[in-house]
C-alpha cells in the first residue's frame, strides 16, 4: 500500500512539474486584402506554448469582416465567413458592373 501511495505521489509531482513548465504566450494573426471595389479582413487570437507553439495552442477568438471600399458605390456585395479549427477565411464578393470581384483574407495558426 505504501508503495502504491509513493508511486501515485511521484506521478503527481511529475505531472505538476510538466504543468508548471509550460510557458504560455499570446499573439494575433491578421490579414487584410483589397481590390478595386471591395475589402476583406481576418483576425484570430492565439494562445500558444512557447516550447511547442505549433502543437500546443488554442485559438481564443476569430473575427472577420468585409465591405465596399467606397461606401457610396451602388453595388451589391456579400461577406462570407468560413471559420475552421485553425482560423478563419473571409470572402467579400462585389457585383460590380464590369465583372464580379472576389477579395479573400485568411488568418490561420500555424500560418500557411
Amino acid at each position: 500500500m505504501k508503495r502504491l501511495v509513493a508511486v501515485l505521489f511521484g506521478l503527481l509531482v511529475v505531472a505538476a512539474g510538466f504543468a508548471a513548465a509550460t510557458i504560455w504566450n499570446t499573439t494575433v494573426v491578421k490579414d487584410y486584402s483589397s481590390g478595386q471595389y471591395g475589402w476583406a479582413y481576418a483576425e484570430i487570437g492565439v494562445k500558444y506554448d512557447v516550447s511547442n507553439p505549433y502543437t500546443n495552442y488554442e485559438i481564443t477568438y476569430r473575427y472577420g469582416d468585409g465591405g465596399l471600399i467606397n461606401k457610396l458605390d451602388p453595388y451589391s456585395y456579400g461577406v462570407y465567413k468560413y471559420p475552421d479549427s485553425t482560423g478563419i477565411t473571409v470572402k467579400t464578393v462585389v457585383l460590380a458592373p464590369d465583372a464580379p470581384e472576389t477579395v479573400v483574407a485568411s488568418a490561420h495558426w500555424p500560418a500557411y
